[in-house]
């Protein structure tokens, strides 16, 4: 009897998982995307799409978290209809890394290590950034209490889930870095709901006051150089002869 129940329990837990699995995978799409401009400020947008399954699934958390989180970041989330799909997102503009670092207390997704190396005509920055999704899939998880399957099996399945990560910077100056795609100006990572590798990348940030004075002192001998070989060609020109003197003889004198 004992034997009976264990395994009609086991095989309603195998059954739960399967059902999870049809109604999360693909069924669930999510971007991140941060552009840093030219004079410093950003823009950090995020869209999440979920279709009709996934939304009768875990709307109501996801939107409370986000919500929740966004509200004391002093961000507003939008929610809107496509189609079958409910389209979640925001959008959010920063004079600088700065403000985006001190408005962001609330919404506690990464933990960043920056090291830098100052050059005379760049600084190199090696980023090493460990996203903390888990411990948001944690919070949805527990929202989920209609369904009795252990945690960590519910983990394991939203483990599928991922987030587009994309970065992009007004050149293209990346070094080394462990991103699934570079297009143009544009790195993309695929950020997991379960633990993560960090991403890491090199970037080289252009001195530009350090450019210019190289470039001036390189201008500058140059032109020295230059003159000096003009007025050199000159001092080494030999002289033209005189030209000869016609011997003009009186009419009839020989």
């Amino acid at each position: 009897m004992k034997e009976r129940t264990l395994n009609g329990f086991t095989g309603k837990i195998v059954l739960t998982m399967i059902m999870l699995m049809l109604l999360l995978t693909g069924c669930a799409q999510g971007t991140a995307h941060m552009t840093v401009k030219k004079d410093g400020s950003l823009d950090l947008a995020f869209s999440l799409l979920l279709d009709a399954r996934a939304e009768k699934l875990v709307s109501g958390k996801v939107e409370e978290l986000l919500s929740t989180r966004l509200a004391a970041a002093g961000i507003e989330l939008n929610k809107t209809a496509s189609g079958k799909s409910t389209e979640y997102q925001f959008h959010k503009s920063y004079a600088s890394m700065e403000e985006l670092k001190n408005s962001s207390s609330g919404f506690d997704i990464v933990d960043a290590e920056v090291g830098q190396s100052d050059r005379w005509l760049y600084t190199k920055y090696d980023v090493v950034a460990q996203p903390k999704l888990n411990a948001y899939s944690d919070e949805i998880i527990d929202g989920l209490g209609s369904i009795s399957v252990p945690k960590s099996l519910v983990r394991l399945l939203m483990g599928s889930f991922s987030v587009d990560f994309k970065l992009t910077i007004p050149y293209n100056l990346y070094g080394p870095n462990n991103a699934a795609e570079q297009d143009g100006n544009t790195l993309t990572w695929p950020v997991s709901l379960a633990d993560s590798e960090p991403l890491r990348l090199v970037v080289y940030v252009p001195d530009i006051k350090n450019i210019a004075i190289t470039v001036g002192g390189i201008v500058l001998i140059v032109a020295v150089l230059l003159t000096l070989y003009i007025r050199k060609r000159k001092l080494r020109k030999p002289k033209a002869p005189p030209e000869a003197t016609a011997l003009n003889h009186p009419p009839g004198q020989l």
